[in-house]
């Protein structure tokens, strides 16, 4: 009997401690710089306070920042050239874009992916995708652009 038990309970065992520790990977490898919006002041980085926030901007090797800092971090924004393929983006993150709508000469778009547990209502459904979209540059923000555009 406990022998049925060990087999039984064991894959439940390793599913649930697979699943609640899994990493939200995101894919941010790509991006000309990433700004996160942090609860902390990093010591020896460029933060600028915003409010009681900081925003701090990087140039590289953003996923170990993100992943080293995760639980400082608010949200981020993604800044990539116009050369950016945003629907290729989308697909990878398996994103449903709901609507779009045009600021100060800038395509927004809202939407939502699983990959980003984060999310805001807006209009009654999840967001945790913007997205601003000009002629030379893409912003994404997760689960908003906080920073501006």
């Amino acid at each position: 009997m406990k022998t049925l038990v060990a087999v039984l309970f064991l894959p439940l065992l390793c599913f649930a401690v697979y699943y609640f520790s899994a990493e939200e990977i995101l894919p941010i490898e790509n991006a000309k710089a990433v700004s996160f919006v942090t609860t902390k002041k990093f010591e020896g980085l460029d933060c600028i306070k915003n409010g009681n926030d900081y925003i701090v901007t990087i140039y590289s090797d953003f996923s170990n920042f993100y992943t080293t800092n995760k639980d400082f971090i608010k949200g981020f924004n993604l800044y990539f050239d116009e050369n950016f393929n945003l629907d290729i983006y989308l697909k990878q993150l398996n994103a449903i874009v709901y609507k779009s709508c045009d600021v100060d000469s800038k395509e927004i778009y809202y939407g939502y992916t699983n990959i980003f547990n984060d999310f805001r209502f807006v209009d009654g459904k999840k967001i945790n995708l913007q997205i601003a979209k000009d002629e030379n540059a893409v912003i994404i923000g997760f689960p908003l652009i906080l920073t501006g555009f």
